[in-house]
């Protein structure tokens, strides 16, 4: 009998997981604000990244002046664990400001984010919303490098340009580097629209989900408690005939 108990008790875990499974996959929304930024295999000395973008006559997206568009915060943690945060401030004439090879800066070229947040191998470039998302980026410029960048701003390395993808829908936006390699991805996820309507057609599928589980979950206990019973009965009349 106890045989029985473990496995239902495993099959309702089971069940409880994809329920609450399902509900974040269509609670699911595009942080289309950010372009994520993950690199392995960067030179030694390596505290940022910046996407470099091709040059393009009457960028729209073109800064006003050579000043850093967006403020770059380095977080880790000090010696007793606590998170830290710190801005990295650049000079103006650095090696990433002046780089340009038919791609240039994102950070001083273009007046796209508004933050950069470093950690360990991995950075979010913040968008200026107001502007754009960032398939706008996708779409306009259609390729991107990536900038391997030291605490100066010094250009350490600089990797493949690879094309990007266009799309009209919301996406989160990938690039993914391996020293010189690098790949862009749109990860769209489940299209159920934005605001109002996505709002809608999730709370409507979490609660079917729900109900189907607590459902499927109260029928297992129903069938555990029988099968007790009937245990427990068929284990006295034994008892009682011997």
């Amino acid at each position: 009998m106890k045989k029985y108990i473990k496995a239902s008790i495993a099959l309702i875990f089971t069940i409880v997981t994809c329920i609450f499974g399902g509900m974040n996959a269509f609670a699911w929304v595009a942080a289309d604000g950010i372009i994520v930024v993950r690199y392995t295999d960067a030179p030694e000395g390596t505290v940022f990244a910046d996407i470099l973008l091709p040059k393009t006559e009457n960028d729209k997206y073109a800064s006003a002046d050579g000043k850093p568009s967006a403020a770059i915060i380095l977080h880790g943690e000090d010696e007793n664990g606590e998170r830290t945060e710190e801005t990295l401030t650049l000079p103006e004439d650095c090696e990433l400001a002046k780089y340009d090879d038919g791609y240039t800066s994102c950070l001083f070229g273009r007046d796209i984010a508004t933050e950069y947040r470093v950690n360990s191998f991995r950075m979010d470039i913040v968008l200026d919303e107001q502007k754009l998302i960032n398939t706008d980026v996708s779409n306009y410029y259609g390729s991107l490098k990536l900038a391997y960048c030291d605490e100066k701003g010094n250009v350490l390395a600089v990797t493949d340009p690879v094309e990007t993808e266009h799309t009209d829908k919301p996406a989160n936006f990938y690039v993914n580097a391996d020293g010189t390699s690098l790949e862009c991805k749109l990860d769209h996820g489940i299209d159920v629209g934005k605001g109002l309507t996505a709002i809608i057609f999730g709370s409507v599928i979490v609660c079917i989900l729900a109900v189907l589980g607590i459902a499927v979950i109260a029928a297992i206990v129903v069938v555990v408690v029988i099968l007790v019973v009937r245990h427990n009965k068929k284990k006295n009349q034994q008892q009682y005939r011997q």
